[in-house]
C-alpha cells in the first residue's frame, strides 16, 4: 500500500482526505486517486459539493486538489492544534456543476 483516499461525512458536509508515502509522490497517483473518488461520489451520491481541507503550508496537497478541479474557498484560521501550536487550513471544494462528467472515464477513452 502506498497511500489512501477516503471520504466521510462531517454533519451534512461530504469531505475527502488523502495521503501518499513520500517515495511515491510526484508520480500522479494521488491526483488520479482523487479524480476517481470525486467521480465515484458524484456518480453514486446526490451531494452537490465535495470539500477538502489542507494545511496552508502543504502546497503539494493543494496542487492535487487544484488539478482535480477543486477551488480554494478560504482560510480557517487557527483551525487545529499540532506540535504545540495552532495551524490554519485552506478549504477547497468542487461543485457538481463544475465536475460535469467523469474524468477517469474520459481519460481512458482518449488513449
Amino acid at each position: 500500500m502506498i497511500g489512501f483516499v477516503t471520504h466521510f461525512r462531517f454533519g451534512k458536509q461530504l469531505e475527502i482526505g488523502f495521503a501518499l508515502i513520500p517515495t511515491e509522490r510526484k508520480k500522479g497517483y494521488c491526483t488520479e486517486a482523487v479524480n476517481i473518488m470525486v467521480d465515484y461520489l458524484f456518480l453514486a451520491k446526490d451531494d452537490v459539493r465535495i470539500q477538502a481541507e489542507t494545511n496552508v503550508d502543504n502546497r503539494p496537497c493543494q496542487r492535487v486538489l487544484e488539478k482535480a478541479g477543486f477551488r480554494k474557498e478560504g482560510r480557517l484560521r487557527k483551525s487545529y492544534f499540532v506540535h504545540g501550536e495552532w495551524k490554519d487550513l485552506f478549504v477547497y471544494s468542487i461543485l457538481r456543476e463544475e465536475w460535469k462528467e467523469p474524468k477517469i472515464l474520459n481519460r481512458k477513452q482518449k488513449k
